[in-house]
């Protein structure tokens, strides 16, 4: 624990170092540079040098804030460990892969019981994927911050599709009733599926039924199997 410390501080200080390093030697060539400079051009380099200058102020200012933290961890006896175990919590949050819970909406959405009449496409009268794909981009645009469905954890990378008779959800064959589980604005997030014209009422004119409860606390579980990159890779920083 000490040494894992001792090397995350050294690098942050480390840091610091060349941030006033690159403060100095930008100040130097400026330097050099002005007698040779018209008034016009020198002010324009002046600005540019207060500009960076302000910006290495404020990434020093968060290398400073960042020691501070680890200082004052350590000295708490929690340790580095402890921030980054919650720096990891965070990401897992945000990626979607771990449960959560919070006030939200239960939307329950089935097949309409009313029988076609002649000349009408069987089709209208059952939900189909690009139904739940409205209804998942209308609870986005209201603030969701999770979604489920039928237990299927919704990522920014998950698929919605038909496969025959039923729908597949991140490879996962499901069929109606649909029970889509959102966290978020409750009250905002109804009245964006409620509005004149929405979803809702498209859906409820051909007889679909639809089922809106609010929550004060629900729980939409994470996403279930690993995520893999096979293309893309982080771009490293130099």
């Amino acid at each position: 624990m000490r040494g894992s410390s001792r090397l995350i501080l050294t690098a942050v200080c480390v840091s610091i170092g060349v941030l006033l390093a690159i403060q100095i030697r930008s100040t130097g060539n400026l330097t050099s540079t002005v007698p040779d400079l018209r008034t016009s051009e020198m002010r324009v380099m002046l600005m540019d040098a207060i500009r960076q200058n302000q910006t290495v102020q404020e990434d020093l200012e968060e290398l400073r804030r960042k020691v501070r933290d680890y200082e004052l961890t350590l000295t708490q006896g929690e340790g580095a460990l402890g921030l980054l175990r919650t720096e990891l919590d965070r990401a897992r949050l945000l990626a979607g892969i771990t449960p959560v819970s919070g006030p939200g909406l239960v939307i329950t959405l089935s097949d309409s019981k009313q029988p076609p009449v002649h000349g009408d496409d069987p089709r209208f009268f059952i939900i189909h994927d690009e139904d739940i794909l409205k209804l998942v981009n209308v609870l986005r645009a209201a603030g969701a911050e999770a979604l489920s469905v039928n237990g299927e954890r919704l990522l920014a990378s998950s698929e919605i599709h038909c496969a025959g008779p039923v729908i597949s959800i991140n490879n996962v064959r499901v069929a109606a009733p649909f029970v889509i589980s959102t966290i978020g604005n409750a009250a905002a997030m109804e009245s964006s599926l409620r509005m004149r014209g929405g979803i809702v009422e498209t859906l409820g004119y051909f007889g679909m039924e639809i089922a809106i409860t609010q929550h004060s606390t629900l729980e939409v579980p994470g996403f279930k199997r690993p995520l893999r990159f096979e293309w893309a890779r982080p771009i490293e920083r130099r």
